[in-house]
């Protein structure tokens, strides 16, 4: 059980260590802190497997919550009293941005992209 208090505290450390150097791509490999309280309860042993399903599924509603106040809130922050006129295909799209976590190949994009030449 000491892990599960030590693993996360680690990589809160690797994360605030990374974010100083400004490795942001390093920063999301990091493990997840959920990753951790689920290994633990995978730990327990069967015969308390009742108790293991009782668990798995109040982690999981509270995940589901999280997720779903987390985009309520990216959404009221995307339509602000300054941008009211959003139309809601426009404030889908923003909001899908604003959740999905695509790593753009940025490299990739910049040689697709065709060089101007200068007159």
């Amino acid at each position: 059980m000491d892990s599960l208090t030590a693993d996360p505290e680690d990589v809160a450390r690797q994360k605030a260590i990374l974010a100083r150097e400004h490795k942001w791509s390093d920063i999301e490999n990091l493990p997840k802190p959920d990753k951790f309280v689920f290994e633990t309860w995978n730990a327990i042993p069967d015969t308390y497997m009742k108790m293991k399903k009782y668990a798995f599924g109040v982690l999981s509603v509270f995940g589901s919550t999280y997720f779903c106040e987390q985009v309520f809130s990216s959404m009221n922050y995307i339509k602000s009293k300054y941008r009211s006129r959003l139309t809601d295909d426009s404030l889908q799209s923003c909001v899908k941005i604003k959740v999905t976590s695509y790593p753009p190949d940025i490299e990739k994009l910049c040689s697709d992209v065709q060089k101007q030449k200068s007159h």
